[in-house]
């Protein structure tokens, strides 16, 4: 997370913040990295976001996300079920099929969050028809049907409500540096700007960076593995005027900011 009051008010700001940050990145990882090229200057998804859950977060307690995207340039809408988890083996130990498997994807990642703590990520995102709704819990069961066999205290009847806010995300991208030299893997770099949605204030409300690379054969080098860990440690020991190490994680921030507006439950884990 990044400290969001550099990102400026306007997309304006935000491009030319971006650029400043890419630039002292870039000169931070040069000795470690292979390469460095691009810059992050390209805005390349607009959509609003919008997080269900139970009054009482069955689901986020029970380490589940349920989340809704929307393109705001076509207003086509995705919907995304993910399992993270500490624990690998218990994070795949999930049933994350869709309903229709030619409208879906289903990725298993390994998420890293400062100082270095892992989660294992399990996900499924689909298309969200225009009939398709999110009401009940039912609702989500039908799209991933093994949802209510993993939470025994779920029922079908059982209400989901949108958590918190809708948040307007801005994902800005362009840029990358490489990690392995044979063969060429590179690592894609973003910025995920939170705003609040239908407020004509442009000041962020969260700002991450990000980083991610992957093989299909899961051939991670110790020398490719390790250049990644250094970039992700000088992040957090050289990039001190740009990193907020105290700040929530977007999901954290949104189920926070739920629980502040109704006041009813007093503990959540982090995300």
């Amino acid at each position: 997370m990044l400290r969001k009051d550099l990102f400026g008010d306007n997309k304006q700001e935000l491009l030319k913040a971006s650029k400043e940050f890419w630039h002292t990145f870039s000169q931070a990882i040069a000795h470690i990295s292979i390469d460095v090229n691009g810059e992050l200057n390209e805005i390349a998804d607009q959509r609003i976001i919008r997080f269900y859950d139970t009054d009482d977060y069955l689901l986020y307690r029970n380490s589940y996300i349920l989340r809704e995207r929307q393109d705001v340039n076509n207003d086509e809408k995705e919907v995304t079920l993910k399992f993270r988890h500490p624990d690998r083996y218990i994070s795949q130990d999930r049933d994350m099929k869709v309903v229709d498997i030619d409208r879906g994807e289903t990725k298993f990642e390994e998420d890293i969050k400062t100082p270095f703590g892992v989660l294992y990520s399990f996900s499924s995102t689909q298309k969200l028809l225009t009939n398709e709704k999110l009401d009940e819990i039912q609702d989500a069961a039908q799209l991933y049907p093994d949802l209510v066999d993993k939470i025994s205290t779920l029922k079908g009847e059982d209400k989901i409500r949108t958590i918190g806010i809708d948040i307007r995300e801005i994902v800005v991208k362009g840029a990358r540096f490489q990690i392995r030299n044979n063969p060429q893997i590179y690592s894609k770099c973003a910025l995920i700007v939170w705003y609040e949605n239908n407020q004509k204030q442009e000041k962020p409300l969260a700002v991450e960076f990000s980083f991610k690379y992957g093989d299909e054969n899961e051939e991670y080098t110790r020398k490719m593995a390790q250049r990644a860990y250094d970039v992700f440690q000088i992040l957090q020991e050289k990039l001190i005027d740009w990193v907020d190490l105290n700040s929530d994680t977007k999901t954290a921030y949104i189920y926070k900011l739920d629980r502040l507006n109704n006041c009813k439950f007093s503990h959540l884990g982090e995300d």
